[in-house]
């Protein structure tokens, strides 16, 4: 007998809602699943398994997501629950450093962090941050404001400026979501067409009414490095997977005299705070290394300092000393 499915989702301007029936289509066609609005949900009793859906705010899922987690926590505890999120940024090695908050883990999968922490009880088979799409044009007042503030903070750029249309989603991690659903609670293989079904998100929107050969997203590069007088920020990765990251992050700062304190930890990231003093002045380094499920045997690597280029040369050279140290071997992917 198959099990009975429900994705419960919230949604806004409906990016939500097309992800929704997208898994639908990739658990298949021939399975029981359900795709309701939160309005639409009397009760999860009837299910086997929920998956959960939500736009992002204020770096969490919805109001009205977490207050259905929290009416339905008891049942849902006893079931087998999926997170995902339609979100801005996905790069999950962000880190966000904004006016009177501690710097802290930003984008994707981390914005699932609060309500699986909030609620240990239901223990979700997969989660799963995907990206989203931002029509800029039609977003309300709270929305438009808040995009104007992380574009105001963001000292790495920020890439939807100057679009009508931004889109930031990365399909595969889509597929891969619905391929643990098929695996881990069905028991069924994973699809090998899934990409037959993207046209489910593809759009054939412009980016720009005025300039329709404008693209509305380019992935983020693998290997990046910025220096200005807001950040040194250096992106790459290397084959691998988090264990090994830990465990040369360790060795580099435990060969430079670097005190290495843990922020965050989860099953698909870790994000340090590598402290230094450099001619009297304490620097830290922002330090993340994370696995991407588009970009599997491989780690992420991310190193950050907001302090003022005349006094971070120092972290700047063991920032060099770090990735020459991660990337040895024949480890770092180009």
């Amino acid at each position: 007998m198959s099990k009975k499915g429900l994705i419960a989702y919230d949604t806004i301007y409906s990016s939500t809602n097309e992800v929704a029936y997208w898994l639908k289509a990739l658990i298949g066609d021939d399975q029981h699943v359900e795709v309701k609005h939160f309005d639409q949900v009397i009760s999860v009793a009837p299910y086997d398994y929920v998956i959960i859906g939500s736009y992002t705010r204020w770096e969490k899922p919805s109001k009205r997501t977490q207050k259905f987690i929290a009416d339905n926590q008891r049942e849902l505890a006893g079931k087998q629950v999926c997170y995902f999120l339609t979100c801005g940024d996905n790069d999950e090695t962000m880190v966000l450093k904004a006016p009177g908050q501690t710097a802290h883990l930003i984008a994707g999968r981390n914005y699932l962090m609060c309500v699986m922490d909030q609620y240990p009880d239901i223990k979700p088979v997969a989660i799963g941050g995907f990206g989203g799409r931002e029509c800029m044009p039609h977003l309300n007042r709270i929305d438009t404001f808040q995009v104007w503030m992380v574009g105001k903070l963001a000292k790495e750029s920020a890439p939807w400026e100057g679009l009508e249309i931004w889109e930031s989603l990365v399909p595969e991690r889509v597929e891969y979501f619905a391929n643990e659903v098929r695996e881990k609670i069905l028991g069924l293989p994973p699809r090998s067409d899934s990409e037959q079904l993207r046209w489910f998100w593809n759009s054939v929107q412009p980016a720009n009414r005025s300039a329709a050969d404008r693209h509305k997203y380019t992935p983020k590069k693998y290997e990046e490095r910025m220096n200005t007088k807001k950040i040194y920020f250096s992106r790459s990765r290397i084959r691998g997977d988090l264990d090994l990251a830990v465990r040369l992050i360790g060795d580099w700062a435990s060969q430079n005299g670097i005190d290495l304190q843990e922020q965050k930890r989860s099953f698909f990231n870790v994000y340090y705070h590598a402290n230094k003093q450099y001619n009297g002045k304490a620097i830290t380094m922002h330090v993340v290394a994370a696995e991407f499920v588009e970009d599997p045997g491989n780690v992420q690597l991310s190193f950050r300092t907001w302090d003022k280029p005349g006094v971070r040369k120092g972290a700047e050279a063991d920032i060099t000393r770090a990735e020459q140290l991660l990337w040895a071997d024949g480890r770092k992917v180009g």
